[in-house]
């Protein structure tokens, strides 16, 4: 978890993203803005902060009160500040910015809708960033929708992700990153042409 969280923020510092993000009305680089967050909305802020974590301070925060909430997310961008002393907060509005990203290019909508950054595609994106390639297919028939993600920076990874539901809820199934896990039966729930296309590509 140490190397998801490091990889992470190494990837959110140095990766560019889109302008005009904002996270539910709370400017980038929030500092004072906390002290009119809602609960609701300072548990969203708080949210996402799971992949950057350091084990000593995951539980903590939801055992605060209000005012401890907000003192929480204020220590938590001050302790990862590369310029402190500055207005600017560049690691938290990185963060925001990309969140602002998955959450756009990833959620699922339904019944429930799950934000972005919950999904297996949006945590893939905020550790490594965009892809290098993708391969998307959505064939007739029996075999789900599935995407591959190749990464050629650094060491080569690819992630397959599987639309299970055949409703936008892509769950990764396949990773040659030891780290990921992958499902035993995914060449079973993807077919034998898909397998040999994934491991080909």
């Amino acid at each position: 978890m140490a190397r998801l969280a490091t990889g992470c923020l190494i990837c959110l510092l140095l990766a560019p993203c889109g302008a005009g993000a904002q996270t539910l009305g709370v400017s980038p680089s929030s500092g004072d803005q906390l002290s009119g967050a809602s609960e609701l909305q300072l548990d969203s802020l708080y949210g996402p902060l799971l992949y950057l974590m350091r084990p000593d301070e995951r539980g903590i925060y939801p055992e605060l009160s209000l005012k401890g909430k907000r003192d929480f997310l204020r220590r938590f961008w001050a302790q990862r500040d590369p310029t402190p002393g500055t207005p600017k907060n560049e690691a938290e509005d990185t963060f925001d910015l990309r969140i602002a990203e998955v959450n756009r290019k990833f959620r699922v909508t339904g019944t429930d809708t799950i934000p972005g950054w919950r999904t297996d595609r949006g945590r893939v994106y905020l550790e490594y960033g965009p892809p290098d390639i993708v391969l998307t297919r959505r064939l007739p028939g029996p075999n789900p929708p599935y995407e591959v993600w190749k990464y050629m920076r650094g060491k080569l990874r690819k992630y397959c992700f599987v639309d299970v539901t055949r409703f936008g809820a892509y769950v990764l199934v396949y990773s040659s990153d030891p780290a990921e896990p992958t499902r035993s039966d995914w060449r079973e729930l993807v077919g034998d042409n898909a397998y040999i296309e994934v491991m080909r590509f």
